[in-house]
């Protein structure tokens, strides 16, 4: 590996460095933010998010970066920078650089993946909450038809505006 590939490798492996602590930071977020779920804290749920909005931004630009210095290495490494992943240009290198930015390249798969997992824990956790107030207004409030029992348990007259536990209507 000539130079100008070690110097821009060293780039790239020192931008990974940075890629991971912003995912890093993300995934801290994501905890935080199950936490302010389940204690039902809506309020800092709210500030969490507004918070997780920057570190998105900053995520997406630091991938672009990612995409340019992998092409830049490519480049000089003679591939076809259209076609250039990072794991491309990994088969391409030597020596202990190359150990270094595929230990970095697995942090970030695996630290993507958990926090796949967890923002999708987060969102069945928000989904079972919502799902839960509906089911309870809908019960004290009902949806509009609820059909009367008789005497012997038989299903009675339709009326409509009542509720199932609070009659509105009356």
């Amino acid at each position: 590996m000539n130079q100008h590939q070690q110097t821009i490798a060293t780039q790239l492996r020192d931008h990974l460095d940075h890629e991971l602590a912003v995912h890093r930071r993300l995934f801290a977020l994501a905890e935080e933010k199950q936490r302010r779920i389940v204690a039902h804290e809506i309020p800092a749920f709210t500030q969490l998010l507004e918070q997780e909005q920057g570190v998105i931004t900053e995520a997406g630009r630091l991938r672009l970066v990612r995409d340019r210095l992998v092409r830049a290495v490519a480049t000089i490494m003679a591939l076809k920078p259209e076609a250039t992943t990072l794991t491309t240009v990994l088969e391409r290198l030597d020596g202990s650089l190359r150990d270094q930015l595929a230990e970095r390249q697995r942090e970030l798969r695996s630290l993507l993946e958990r926090l796949r997992q967890l923002n999708e824990r987060n969102l069945l956790l928000i989904r079972s909450g919502i799902g839960l107030v509906r089911d309870i207004l809908q019960s004290v409030i009902g949806n509009g038809e609820v059909r009367n029992y008789d005497r012997r348990g038989n299903h009675g007259q339709l009326t409509t505006g009542a509720g199932q536990l609070v009659n509105l209507a009356g």
